[in-house]
């Protein structure tokens, strides 16, 4: 059974997985009023927690791929697999006319660039960017995410990668992860926006808007920006 907390690409040289020193998942707001959910992690380095280090013989792998190479695994160090990191699309939230809770945009599977892919399919045009071997590809996302606590969430995430970086366009390879207690980091909006504005829009939008609380992202700064995020406590 794989660890809570921790990425498994299958069948890479390292089976217990990798942990993670970033993740966060957010919401974000366009222009246009849609609504989307961004993700973003970053492992440690693959070999953190490998005691073994390889000799001059072993460097010389027999190995059928880059994806078996334990020596090309340590040269590029750490995964980064993220919609914010590269500016990528991240996953647009489908939401009905009358107003929504929050648990109501995650109670479906989250799917982004699902397979099959389209023959004119556009690698650069994509839900999340990755850095694995190399600026690589990953497609058929599936994200599930089941609250727990409030504010707090389990998320099952699962999909293909293709190591472009050799050239390689084929999705051969699997990456999963399961995470607990996940906090969602709240909703960013266009920075164009009013207070007033982004207010009337959450109130128009979230039946529980009451339940949220617009944070200030830099206190110390004379340029007010916010985001809304859930209060700690819930509403008697």
């Amino acid at each position: 059974m794989n660890t809570p907390n921790r990425i498994y690409f299958l069948e890479n040289p390292y089976p217990n997985g990798h942990a993670l020193e970033e993740f966060e998942w957010s919401g974000r707001i366009e222009e246009d009023e849609s609504i989307w959910f961004d993700f973003h992690l970053k492992t440690e380095n693959y070999y953190a927690e490998d005691d073994t280090k390889l000799n001059d013989e072993e460097e010389d792998e027999d190995v059928d791929s880059d994806w078996d190479s334990k020596v090309v695994w340590e040269n590029f160090h750490r995964c980064t697999m993220s919609s914010t990191f590269w500016g990528d699309n991240g996953i647009q939230i489908s939401t009905p006319s009358e107003k929504v809770v929050f648990n109501d945009l995650i109670k479906d599977v989250l799917l982004a660039d699902p397979f099959p892919l389209d023959d004119d399919y556009d690698y650069d045009d994509v839900a999340f960017g990755i850095y694995l071997l190399g600026h690589d590809s990953c497609a058929n996302h599936r994200i599930t995410i089941t609250p727990t606590a409030l504010n707090q969430f389990d998320i099952d995430w699962s999909g293909k990668i293709a190591l472009t970086y050799v050239g390689d366009d084929e999705f051969r390879y699997d990456f999963k992860l399961n995470l607990q207690n996940v906090a969602f980091d709240g909703f960013y909006y266009p920075k164009n926006w009013s207070l007033e504005k982004a207010g009337d829009f959450f109130k128009s939008r979230f039946a529980d808007f009451e339940e949220y609380e617009f944070v200030d992202l830099n206190p110390k700064s004379n340029k007010r920006e916010y985001k809304l995020k859930k209060g700690i406590k819930e509403n008697p």
